[in-house]
């Protein structure tokens, strides 16, 4: 960790430019990509200071050691400030750093040992690592304090030690990189909740599409939600067992929907998949959020039971209200779609009508078209 060793041994590097990059949301594959793309695109030495900002709510193992690969392949200056939330990182990543910064109340934990500990320490530099409030007065310390880092020289066998003015002309650029807006989505999604809520949403956008057919705009919506979605499964270990039962589940909302009503079957649906939600994030390598994800199965759960039906019942009332040319015809009854609905047959056109009549009707009968309110009945 970092060493306050008397000046006599310090190697002084100055410092012209500084890159700022914020590690925020879920530490994923999309920081990743981001960081590298940075530093193959830009020739970084010893006068510039590479800065990470790690507010991180969670990561997986693979990022890390990732991330560790690739400051290991660069000789600029390192520095890591965690903050500004009350932030749990992994010490062998602060490891990886030539220079450590904290806010106060940061979690500290050790993942081969399974112990934690919490920064409570008043704002100052101690023996190790520096605790400030912010990452401006983290990079201001570092250049006016003589810090030293915790990486020796191989020639030498000195200290490095960063030397700079955040004031002065010596800085000509302070870079502050941002993921693109491709891997910032990437992030997004990588939350476990709304891994699953776009996961499910797409499905039930295809089965929007299968009884409000029209020029397949929601097919490719759900589409790219499906494949958005489900590329985060492979980095943090989603349990495919799970997505057997989903599948259940959204053929037993397609074959609810196809009935026209709900009733005992709706609940069996939803609770099959919740159930999906849990069994495919058993092992999921990120902290799951179990109220989130009961949320989110009833936003789902809604999506069928309210959303989609909506939107049949406008298609259909549209369709019927234009085909009043239809009054009079006689038609062959093929369904029973619900309690007062029935789909019949006139010549090659299947037509969904209303029953307002009582009596009882049987499959196959022929029976005369009628229009009640702008809608075709029985």
């Amino acid at each position: 960790m970092l060493k306050l060793l008397p000046i006599l041994f310090f190697a002084a590097v100055n410092i012209t430019q500084i890159s700022i990059f914020e590690i925020d949301g879920i530490f994923s594959n999309g920081h990743i990509n981001a960081i590298e793309r940075y530093i193959n695109e830009n020739e970084l030495n010893e006068s510039d200071l590479f800065v990470v900002q790690y507010n991180a709510s969670d990561t997986s193992n693979k990022s890390i050691v990732e991330l560790q690969e690739i400051l290991n392949s660069i000789e600029t200056p390192k520095a890591i400030w965690v903050g500004p939330n009350k932030t749990t990182v992994d010490s062998g990543l602060l490891k990886s750093f030539d220079y450590v910064g904290v806010s106060p109340g940061t979690t500290i934990i050790n993942k081969l040992s399974n112990n934690e500990f919490a920064l409570t320490n008043q704002e100052g530099i101690y023996e190790g690592y520096m605790v400030v409030g912010s990452i401006g007065a983290f990079i201001e310390n570092l250049g006016s304090e003589e810090i030293v880092s915790n990486i020796t020289q191989e020639d030498g066998g000195s200290f490095d030690v960063v030397s700079f003015d955040i004031n002065s002309d010596d800085i000509n650029e302070i870079k502050f990189i941002k993921p693109s807006l491709y891997e910032r989505f990437y992030i997004s999604i990588s939350n476990p909740f709304f891994t699953y809520l776009f996961f499910a949403l797409g499905f039930a956008l295809l089965g929007l599409e299968l009884f409000a057919i029209g020029p397949g705009l929601m097919a490719f919506i759900g589409a790219l939600l499906i494949g958005f979605s489900s590329i985060t499964f492979t980095e943090f270990g989603i349990n495919y067992y799970g997505l057997i039962i989903f599948l259940t589940s959204f053929i037993i909302f397609i074959k609810i929907l196809a009935r026209g009503y709900f009733g005992p079957l709706g609940v069996v649906a939803f609770s099959i998949l919740h159930l999906s939600s849990v069994v495919m994030f058993s092992s999921y390598q990120l902290e799951i959020n179990n109220f989130m994800m009961i949320f989110g199965s009833f936003v789902i759960s809604f999506f069928y039971f309210v959303a989609i039906p909506t939107v049949i019942r406008s298609r259909l009332t549209t369709d019927t209200s234009a085909m009043s040319s239809f009054k009079g015809s006689t038609v062959k009854i093929t369904e029973f779609l619900s309690e007062n609905r029935a789909l019949v047959q006139f010549q090659k056109n299947k037509l969904v009508v209303e029953m307002h009549d009582k009596q009882p009707y049987e499959l196959d009968e022929e029976v005369e078209l009628t229009e009640i309110d702008g809608k075709l009945s029985i």
